[in-house]
């Protein structure tokens, strides 16, 4: 049978640690001469509701539309959305004309 007295008992363990003292600037201004013009900037506009269209052009077709946009809008994520845009921008100022 195991011997139970030889098992640590909970003294053993250590002390707490001891708490932090208390931040006595806290909630104060930063302590440097500059900040940042944040609230100089004006606020950035309600984000618009997207969506999804689909439809099927040849390859050949998608991939000089694909090619186009990286030239004009940079090869990053929405240049193709970013293309039609303004595609659809500039055929509303011509056919308002």
């Amino acid at each position: 049978m195991a011997d139970i007295m030889k098992l640590r008992s909970k003294a053993d363990k250590g002390a707490p640690p001891m708490p932090e003292p208390p931040k006595t600037n806290k909630g104060a201004p930063p302590l440097t001469e500059q900040t940042n013009d944040n609230l100089s900037k004006p606020p950035r506009g309600k984000p618009v509701a997207k969506a999804k269209i689909e439809f099927s052009v040849p390859k050949h077709m998608l991939d000089e539309f694909a090619q186009e946009a990286g030239k004009r809008f940079g090869f990053k994520k929405g240049s193709k959305s970013d293309l039609f845009i303004a595609m659809w921008d500039e055929y509303k100022s011509w056919i308002s004309r």
